[in-house]
């Protein structure tokens, strides 16, 4: 039972990647969203392709790649009975093998096992674990579709548009003062030979409040609530921060795109009457 039998200490869950063939711990990279990042570990060579990511005193933190690059991602965790008794195994050293235990029988815990704050746990030798089962949850597939959704919804980012010659380019909100519509990339055009200039925004609901959304943070949709209720900051732990006036303070969320509702986009025109 392990997923790792280069050391004494056997890691008995937590999360994994595949690349080139060579499998290594991993974990989501912290700031490099959606970067999964490699934690090559004794016995496993750090892959020689990848660049590290460096700790301010020059060690090496990590090996980030893009989902894309992953064969696999995954995390596991471990179940096995004794004496019959299912257990989730929560750590292995040597021939000892330590877990929670997972059934209901209460004369079985109270004979056998340790009180937890919550439920029982107990240690075995390897020699009387059965049915060792290891547990696998796809976390690639899921990293890869939210990374395509939120592309595919600019991160929900508010923002103005123009459509000229059928060809869409970010724009300024406003014109210029020579009166134009500047385009990103370069150039600016007067508003009538435009075929759309408008600006875009999505709203959504969590926890029953109402957002505008700002765009993303590691993945997850920001938001600032646009509610009236000081109560509801409150008791929600919303983030208080100042305004990009610097002079108002709003309350924001950071929160996972499957715990919102009512997600939806918002489109003012801004071209005049013709």
């Amino acid at each position: 039972m392990t997923t790792d039998p280069s050391d004494r200490h056997q890691p008995v869950k937590g999360e994994f990647a595949v690349y080139g063939g060579a499998v290594y711990p991993a974990r989501a990279a912290a700031g490099l969203w959606p970067c999964v990042e490699l934690l090559p570990g004794p016995g496993v060579p750090a892959p020689e392709d990848v660049a590290p990511r460096l700790a301010a005193d020059g060690s090496v933190l990590g090996y980030p790649l893009p989902p894309e690059r992953l064969d696999a991602w995954y995390a596991v965790h471990w179940t096995f009975h004794w004496r019959g008794e299912p257990f989730e195994c929560t750590d292995r050293v040597d021939t000892t093998v330590s877990g929670n235990y997972l059934g209901d029988d209460r004369e079985f815990a109270r004979q056998h096992l340790k009180r937890r704050v919550t439920g029982y746990r107990g240690a075995f030798p390897l020699a009387e674990v059965t049915e060792p089962e290891e547990h696998r949850e796809d976390l690639l597939a899921p990293r890869l579709d939210l990374a395509r959704r939120l592309s595919e919804a600019d991160h929900f980012r508010p923002g103005c548009h123009a459509v000229l010659g059928g060809t869409t380019h970010r724009a300024a909100p406003a014109v210029d003062p020579h009166g134009l519509v500047a385009l990103a990339g370069g150039g600016a055009v007067p508003p009538e030979q435009l075929d759309a200039w408008y600006r875009t925004h999505w709203t959504f609901q969590w926890r029953g409040g109402p957002f505008e959304a700002v765009g993303t943070v590691e993945g997850r949709i920001k938001g600032v609530y646009t509610g009236g209720s000081w109560g509801f900051a409150d008791a929600n732990q919303l983030d208080e921060e100042t305004a990009p006036d610097g002079t108002h303070t709003r309350y924001t969320v950071e929160a996972d795109p499957d715990s919102v509702t009512d997600l939806a986009p918002h489109r003012t025109d801004l071209l005049p009457p013709r």
